[in-house]
């Protein structure tokens, strides 16, 4: 349940970023979203709305030389431009921590440049 609150504070927290967008460039605007779980290691892309190649990201590691990578196994947030897949984005990253601290994953929320 924390972590479910946690996702709803980033998300109100980006929805005055979003709605500056005028209405008729967001309508060519989209929002990706994605949800990672970690192993330790590596950052798993478990849901998302990206796209590799035509065919949905899923189960694809955040790069570690992803400037995020390194901001999120210290269970920081980064916020910044980030290429993903080809694409070039503003995003923003969180950690989802547990209740005893462990991290467990993180969420990203990136608009296309």
């Amino acid at each position: 349940m924390k972590t479910i609150r946690r996702i709803f504070l980033i998300l109100t927290v980006l929805a005055p970023f979003t709605g500056v967008v005028s209405s008729a460039s967001w309508a060519e605007t989209k929002l990706e979203a994605t949800i990672f779980t970690y192993d330790g290691k590596d950052f798993v892309r478990a849901k998302t709305t990206l796209n590799a190649e035509g065919e949905a990201a899923t189960n694809t590691k955040l790069e570690h030389g992803n400037p995020a990578y390194n901001a999120l196994v210290k269970k920081h947030s980064y916020s910044g431009s980030v290429s993903l897949f080809g694409r070039e984005y503003d995003a923003n990253y969180a950690p989802l921590i547990s209740e005893d601290g462990k991290l467990t994953g993180a969420v990203f929320v990136g608009v296309p440049k």
